[in-house]
């Protein structure tokens, strides 16, 4: 799963590659508005799940043609209720997934306790400033902050992996 804004920006493919596989999964991408452009190489291949807030039958009908289903699931006029679309997903039988999001979408999840696990990539080079991982509320004191579980660190070529579970 993935956000609009990943989309745009880092245009994934949302596949397993690089190695052998008979199954993909199922592409699912949370767009409220239907904005994805049909040339998104997230189209390249099977089929993907759009949840939007609301339904713009031209913008769907588009997206139909590229393989794509599309998920009304509006919490409002402007953002996807994640909840439901989780729910959708569980009645589809998915109950394991993978989110490469921004911190809109990642922070989001967190902050809505629909996720329980990290998976997290760390590259041994510095950049300076860049963007926020998660979106979270700011914390006035650490009595707040949510506690991590270390289950799983490991090199991956230069990278580190870290999996944790949210406590």
């Amino acid at each position: 799963m993935t956000g609009i804004g990943t989309a745009r920006i880092d245009n994934p493919l949302l596949s397993v590659h690089r190695v052998e596989t008979v199954r993909q999964p199922l592409k699912v991408l949370v767009d409220s508005r239907l904005s994805i452009e049909e040339d998104a190489r997230l189209f390249d291949g099977n089929p993907v799940l759009v949840a939007c807030a609301q339904c713009d039958e031209a913008r769907a009908a588009r997206l139909q043609r590229k393989n794509a289903q599309v998920y009304a699931c509006g919490a409002d006029d402007k953002r996807v209720d994640l909840g439901a679309l989780m729910l959708e997903l569980g009645r589809r039988g998915i109950n394991e997934l993978q989110v490469e999001a921004g911190a809109t979408l990642s922070g989001s999840l967190l902050r809505e306790a629909l996720a329980d696990e990290l998976l997290l990539y760390l590259a041994p080079v510095l950049i300076g400033p860049g963007r926020s991982m998660l979106d979270l509320p700011r914390l006035d004191d650490l009595v707040h902050a949510r506690s991590l579980r270390l289950h799983d660190v490991g090199r991956i070529g230069p990278d580190l992996r870290v999996r944790a579970r949210l406590q």
